[in-house]
């Protein structure tokens, strides 16, 4: 595979099971994962998707160069997104905060009715908000994990509004810790400091519900 991906898409490219008719690839790293998805053969179909022309215009001309086939470029706000009608999706959306991924999953969902796509997401932060969002919208736990880069602990989520395949709750936080392995318990515990420091700022409320539900992670328990 030309395309070269580091440790977080890789395990977003390995997170994606083969069957859907397309992905869209919300521009992760400049498209970086929807190529190495056509370069393997993983996506029939590959949606890439930005606003920003020049970025669009500069992956318009890897796909040349590669001689890739089976895609379509949309230069558009991913908010704004028309599925394709009967056809099972997979949107790929890594690297923004908690607060526009929540809205591009909401705007996809409201323009979309008749549709039920799979997400496959990997906020930049705040995943206790973000799990919480998905668990209002309903939205069902196909799979997750986390990945470690660079320092940083990033979870990721495969998750369908479709409970018929999906029938499993998104659990807040998520069953993977562990803080017996020292990357595990090193991000559980900026996540308890963070917390900690947001206890007494108004704009924070979630702050003692978070310390409450991830304190006990870093606590082994007891046989």
């Amino acid at each position: 595979m030309k395309t070269r991906l580091g440790k977080r898409l890789t395990a977003l490219f390995d997170a994606i099971p083969p069957g859907y008719d397309e992905v869209w690839d919300l521009c992760c790293d400049h498209g970086r994962l929807g190529l190495a998805l056509l370069e393997s053969q993983r996506a029939d179909q590959v949606h890439f998707v930005d606003q920003i022309d020049s970025i669009m215009t500069d992956l318009q001309g890897r796909l040349d160069r590669y001689g890739a086939t089976g895609y379509q470029l949309h230069t558009l706000p991913a908010e704004q997104l028309v599925l394709t009608p009967g056809a099972r999706p997979l949107l790929v959306l890594a690297g923004v905060g908690d607060e526009v991924t929540q809205a591009i999953i909401g705007a996809v969902t409201k323009h979309n009715p008749e549709t039920q796509p799979d997400w496959l997401i990997s906020p930049a932060n705040n995943l206790f908000q973000v799990r919480r969002y998905l668990q209002q919208q309903e939205f069902g736990l196909l799979s997750e994990g986390v990945v470690f880069e660079n320092g940083r602990g990033y979870e990721w989520l495969r998750v369908s509004q479709d409970r018929r395949r999906a029938p499993n709750p998104v659990p807040n936080p998520a069953g993977f810790w562990d803080a017996q392995q020292p990357e595990h318990r090193s991000h559980l515990q900026k996540l308890v400091r963070h917390a900690r420091k947001q206890l007494n700022n108004p704009n924070e409320a979630d702050a003692q519900l978070m310390l409450t539900l991830y304190e006990p992670l870093l606590t082994p328990a007891r046989h």
